[in-house]
């Protein structure tokens, strides 16, 4: 799966407008990814996509909603259709900061809907509109406040969902936490984690899950993945030499499990930042 840069046409406004006709494989294009919600409206006929594994039909009137850093591919049907790419993460609340900032993070990612379909939403269309024609006017304070409101849309309709955590959770993995971050590049085991945070494994295991819905070990690739990215905008070291550093056991699941996250493999991720 090919990870899309998208380089935004208006300096400072992280958003861009298309206007195609599907069909006769033309705009067909393989499975992506990027760091752009993309909002795809149906102006007639059919669309079918393929959208994190699942495919889905799009109607005349429908608008689809795809979330950011979702594989995703537009079948080369026979549609007319309206899209807008926007990377909101600059207008999303700041939910946290400090040491408790990168599980946020990764709260947020694992909760995130893949998808949402609206069938005739007087809102996201007066939205749509309204985004389109201050983007084609160059209005960039309408276009800025405007995202501010499309984002509380998409809160609402919990498309996107601020990871409230309430203290007392926090509380309860912050051992498991507070470790993991220290600890991630390192041969991390259940053991060890067990040991730092004075839980058993079945307490390390549940209570993680039950507080951010994935496994502590989901979280520490996250880390190691962050870090990854950050040694690749850097240029200097091999690729087998990020994976040691990142705390990976071998090449061959570095780039499994980031591909997973990023939608691309480290080699082809690297020659997009270089590119």
């Amino acid at each position: 799966m090919e990870k899309e840069i998208i380089s935004f046409e208006k300096s400072g406004i992280p958003v861009r407008i298309s206007h195609i006709r599907m069909g006769m494989g033309k705009h067909a294009r393989g499975m992506h990814s990027h760091g752009a919600i993309e909002i795809v409206a149906v102006r007639s006929g059919l669309l079918t996509c393929l959208v994190n594994g699942e495919q889905i039909h799009v109607k005349t009137g429908e608008t689809v909603l795809i979330n950011s850093n979702i594989g995703h591919r537009l079948l080369p049907e026979n549609a007319e259709i309206t899209y807008i790419q926007a990377d909101l993460r600059n207008y999303q609340e700041n939910i946290a900061d400090g040491e408790f900032a990168t599980l946020y993070d990764f709260v947020f990612r694992t909760k995130a809907k893949p998808y949402l379909i609206l069938s005739a939403d007087e809102e996201m269309d007066g939205l749509f509109r309204k985004i389109s024609e201050k983007y084609y006017e160059n209005s960039r304070w309408y276009l800025k406040a405007y995202l501010f409101e499309l984002v509380a849309f998409l809160y609402a309709r919990e498309f996107i969902t601020p990871p409230i955590l309430a203290g007392i959770q926090i509380e309860k993995i912050a051992p498991i936490v507070r470790y993991v971050n220290a600890n991630y590049t390192l041969p991390v085991t259940l053991e060890d984690i067990c040991a730092a945070a004075r839980y058993g494994k079945y307490a390390v295991c549940h209570t993680f899950k039950a507080v951010t819905g994935a496994t502590v070990f989901e979280y520490i690739n996250y880390l190691r993945i962050r870090q990854a990215v950050e040694e690749l905008k850097q240029h200097k070291r091999a690729i087998s030499e990020i994976a040691t550093a990142c705390g990976f056991s071998s090449v061959t699941y570095f780039n499994r499990v980031f591909k997973n996250l990023m939608g691309c493999s480290p080699s082809i991720y690297r020659k997009h930042l270089l590119s």
